[in-house]
């Protein structure tokens, strides 16, 4: 009797144990970070499908954690799309996402409310490097046959600027003097009405007490994950002094930037207050990419923090230094950037400009670029 009891006994310890070796597989406490997206949201869900978190609309470890790190915006034409796609997971999973604040979102929150930083124009209407004339219809409540007419000529009027190396002289501005001078004349006064119109709908999507809006300005500059500090650009020998719990400490940081976000404070604590122009620095900081930043790095971080990981720095391939230390995370994971920089190609087709000298490649329609997963102290790739 006592031995054929003995046998399902031995049966059960060793179910126990391949299910203990089975659940140990699985991932625990895993932290999986996105770099930037630059307005390619097809992209952005092909990311987040490769940390395989989700599946039928469910959070499946509730042990592992995703951070964005910024930068959701510019350089691509579906910048709407990828916010809403990212603000849609952090409000579907609060506990589990974190999406941080980038430096194209701070310059568009500031541009709502200060015409004048920028020289002639705010920073997203730049010729280069911000609003694709494509992300402009994703404002308008409809979209006729005239507003396609608008935004292939103010891409080719882009080929003609590139090809004169004008980037930093011309602005997206509905003047004579700008934009419009590349623009064929008999289409320059739609283009006129129609960029105004379409200008004044971007930035009104982001007001205080919109939706978009809201969400970017509550959106933290600094979180904590698998022993790294996590921010947008980096972090300077100045910025880190309020990273430390006697100067106020990460909380600090986040809260009081939440609470100075909006239209009327942004400008104001930004550039005025030290807390805002050590905000303002870690969202464009970019000298920990530097060999010889590695020896003071573990200054910069708060007590009990390992490592650093950043975006803002766009790279091919994911990049670790210092030891393992840093973790450059700018992969480009956006097509239109990999495929154009911060020019305003269209991607669908090659083009060039009147004079030759500037061609738009076709884009690669595959989504390429590394993100990471860190877990038992281990930083792995996933490509």
């Amino acid at each position: 009797m006592t031995l054929l009891w003995a046998i399902p006994s031995v049966a059960v310890v060793v179910v126990a144990l391949i299910y203990q070796k089975l659940h140990s597989l699985q991932p625990q406490n895993a932290v999986y970070v996105i770099g930037d997206l630059h307005g390619d949201v097809e992209c952005a869900r092909h990311w987040v499908n490769k940390t395989k978190l989700i599946r039928n609309h469910k959070w499946l470890d509730s042990s592992s954690f995703l951070v964005f790190l910024g930068d959701y915006i510019d350089k691509g034409p579906t910048s709407r799309q990828t916010v809403e796609f990212v603000k849609s997971l952090t409000e579907k999973y609060p506990q589990q996402v974190t999406a941080l604040l980038g430096n194209h979102e701070v310059e568009l929150l500031r541009d709502r409310s200060d015409p004048s930083r920028w020289g002639k124009g705010k920073y997203f209407q730049l010729a280069y490097a911000a609003t694709h004339p494509d992300e402009y219809l994703n404002y308008l409540d409809e979209v006729d046959s005239e507003d396609e007419i608008v935004v292939d000529a103010l891409y080719n009027a882009s080929l003609e600027v590139y090809s004169q190396n004008q980037h930093n002289n011309v602005f997206m501005l509905p003047n004579d003097d700008e934009i419009l001078q590349y623009i064929p004349t008999h289409l320059r006064q739609l283009v006129k009405e129609r960029l105004k119109v379409y200008q004044e709908a971007y930035l009104d999507a982001y007001r205080t007490g919109t939706p978009l809006g809201t969400w970017l300005e509550e959106r933290p500059i600094l979180a904590i994950a698998g022993g790294a500090l996590f921010v947008h650009g980096g972090v300077s020998g100045r910025a880190s002094y309020f990273l430390r719990d006697e100067n106020g400490g990460i909380n600090h940081l986040n809260n009081i930037w939440r609470n100075h976000s909006t239209e009327d404070k942004i400008n104001t604590f930004l550039d005025t207050t030290p807390e805002g122009q050590a905000i303002y620095e870690m969202l464009t900081f970019r000298g920990n990419h530097n060999d010889e930043a590695c020896p003071y790095l573990s200054r910069l971080l708060p007590e009990g923090v390992t490592r650093l990981g950043v975006g803002h720095t766009p790279g091919y391939n994911v990049k670790f230094k210092c030891d393992g230390n840093f973790l450059a995370l700018d992969s480009s994971l956006g097509r239109y950037f990999r495929n154009s920089g911060n020019e305003y190609c269209r991607g669908d087709k090659l083009q060039r400009s009147s004079n030759g000298r500037y061609t738009c490649r076709k884009m690669n329609d595959k989504c390429q670029g590394q993100i990471i997963r860190i877990m038992n102290g281990k930083v792995e790739l996933i490509e």
